[in-house]
Formats: C-alpha cells, sequence, structure tokens
C-alpha cells in the first residue's frame, strides 16, 4: 500500500477512541495532508489538461511549516469529558454544517476545533455540544488546545434528516453528494487549482452570514484556511456553478481545489479569508 494510500484511510477510521495522536494526523489533513508526502513520487504517467478557464494550476498553496505546531511534550498532556444532558429541538446553521455530513454519510467521525478563542467556543458549548454524545477537551500544561466533538445524538440526527429535507442551507447537500467512495487504488495525481473569483458568480443565502461569522472567527483571523472535504465532486465544467464555491466566494478572498487527476476526484477544498 502506498503512502497516499495509508494516509487517506488514516482520515476514514472512527474517532471515538479519541487519542491525541489521532487529532494529529486528522489535523495535517485540516492544513494540507498532501504536505507530507512527495506528489511526484506518487504519480509518473501523462499529465492532464483541463481547457477550463475558470481554474489555474498553483504550486502548495499553504506557507507556514504544518509541524510547527505539533511540537509538544505528551507527558503535559490530559483530557476532560463534557456531558450534556441537554436536548435541543432546534439546530443551529453553524451546529447543521457541521453535524450534517455524519448523517449523509452515515459514519461516526468527530469535529475537532483547536486554539478557539472565547467568542467561537462558546458558540461550540451552546450550539454544537448539546448535540453529541461525546465531547472532550485538550489540555497541554494545563492550557486549553482542542475540544472534540464525535457521536450526534439520535434526536438531532433527526434534526439533521429534517433540515435537510427542507432544503436548509442547500451548500451542505452540495458539498456531501452522497456517500464518499474514494479509496486510492493506484497511483494518484494530486494537483492544487485555483478558482478564479471573477470567473464565479456570488451566491448570497440566508443562512450565510452566521456560518461567515464562524469562520472568519476561527479560522481566517488567525490567518488559517477553512478546509473542506467535498463527497462526489469531479473536476469539471459545471463545478463552477456549485452552490458551495458561489456562496463562499460571497465572502472568501481564494478558493483552492485539491484533484487527483487520474479521475478528476476532488479530494479537498480550501478556503482563504
Amino acid at each position: 500500500m502506498g503512502a497516499l494510500a495509508k494516509i487517506f484511510i488514516i482520515l476514514f477510521v472512527s474517532v471515538s477512541i479519541g487519542t491525541f495522536a489521532f487529532l494529529r494526523a486528522k489535523r495535517r489533513w485540516q492544513q494540507g495532508w498532501t504536505k507530507f508526502i512527495s506528489v511526484s513520487e506518487v504519480y509518473q504517467g501523462e499529465e492532464k489538461v483541463y481547457p477550463f478557464d475558470w481554474i489555474k494550476e498553483i504550486d502548495d498553496p499553504w506557507t507556514e511549516n504544518p509541524d510547527e505546531e505539533d511540537d509538544f511534550d505528551i507527558s503535559k498532556l490530559s483530557s476532560k469529558s463534557i456531558k450534556s444532558a441537554e436536548c435541543l429541538n432546534h439546530m443551529s446553521e453553524v451546529c447543521f454544517f457541521f453535524a450534517a455530513p455524519d448523517v449523509i454519510q452515515e459514519e461516526k467521525s468527530a469535529n475537532i476545533f483547536r486554539d478557539v478563542n472565547p467568542f467561537v467556543l462558546d458558540i461550540i458549548m451552546k450550539e454544537l455540544v448539546p448535540h453529541y454524545k461525546e465531547v472532550k477537551q485538550f489540555f497541554i500544561d494545563g492550557k486549553f488546545k482542542e475540544i472534540q466533538l464525535s457521536e450526534l445524538k439520535d434526536e438531532s440526527k433527526e434534526l439533521v434528516n429534517s433540515l435537510l429535507s427542507k432544503g436548509f442551507y442547500p451548500v451542505v447537500s452540495d458539498l456531501y453528494r452522497g456517500k464518499d467512495s474514494y479509496l486510492p487504488t493506484g497511483p494518484r495525481n494530486l494537483k492544487y487549482f485555483l478558482i478564479k473569483k471573477e470567473a464565479v458568480t456570488p451566491l448570497y443565502l440566508k443562512e450565510t452570514e452566521r456560518i461567515k461569522r464562524f469562520v472568519q472567527i476561527a479560522y481566517f483571523d488567525r490567518n488559517k484556511s477553512f478546509n473542506l472535504m467535498p463527497v462526489g465532486w469531479k473536476l469539471e465544467e459545471n463545478l463552477r456553478d456549485s452552490l458551495t464555491i458561489r456562496s463562499f466566494y460571497s465572502f472568501a478572498k481564494q478558493i483552492v481545489l485539491l484533484v487527483d487527476t487520474v479521475d478528476d476526484s476532488v479530494l479537498g477544498l480550501y478556503i482563504f479569508g
């Protein structure tokens, strides 16, 4: 099994074990896991050229060192579980955005938020935590580093399904087009493509404002990209009209696609503020 296949499979392992080692592996995806392999060593076949005028191939869009924040003394690591007996009969736009993938793809995963400021943590505690069975906070040397939320409550899954059926925040249904089926079985050819903002018609949805505020404060204000894993996306001409791309380009400065040009699968969506 190649290095890329191993890394990709790790990302889809259930995180119910809650180990910090997995958090580090997952965080590598959030910061661009292709930085940890040499793409040129993975693929040596014929290069594909896309005829679309709305994208531009670019080099690795990250400038920070992905390992910089991973250096710590594990003996100083501690964790605390949070049990929420509260059951909400509603779900905010922010919670829906992060909770819906588990319901759509029928799998268990974790939402991980790191080094969040008090404003973002307050949103997480009030709007997300009551919907999850397992919530853990991680500390290094007594200082808060991460909060991990996993396993939606049954009533929260019903809320997600209800909102999906009503077409609530349609970006979610566009972003996750069914269950994920991507598992690399051979050489991959990974390329980054910048979506030209001027070639996209922005889409303004009523739900976007709260998503925008959360992403701005949690990611953009910290000079971090907001990274997503689309499901069922192919780099085709009509992808430019994606609700996700159009909606995020109503406030983002740049959007970059990570594409496996062997089969045109879009594996990553990196949004910069």
